[in-house]
């Protein structure tokens, strides 16, 4: 980890640090994780999206970046990485409730 990286980390509060951990993914990172498009084609996209106010799911099939069925692969893994954030949260805020009865 660069040093600036770890001064910046420390200077976060709790919630701000919360709201890191927590913040699903969107769909644009998710395609540029997986390789389905590149930093450029999503530079792009968002710079589309900001001005014609589409969504961006409806921009790829536009741009013909992706088929329906990949961007439906693709939204699928967006909700389970939601459910993952979800089911953490549930697990370690249930861990907390059982701590403080004790």
């Amino acid at each position: 980890m660069d040093p600036s990286d770890q001064k910046e980390e420390e200077d976060l509060n709790d919630e701000q640090k919360w709201d890191i951990l927590t913040r699903p993914e969107k769909l644009g990172e998710i395609l540029l994780k997986h390789g389905k498009i590149t930093l450029k084609q999503l530079e792009d996209l968002i710079k589309e999206q900001e001005k014609s106010g589409m969504p961006f799911g409806e921009l790829v099939l536009a741009k013909g970046i992706m088929s329906r069925e990949d961007l439906m692969k693709a939204l699928d893994w967006q909700h389970r990485s939601d459910q993952v954030i979800i089911e953490s949260l549930t697990e370690m805020v249930s861990k907390q409730g059982k701590e403080g009865e004790e």
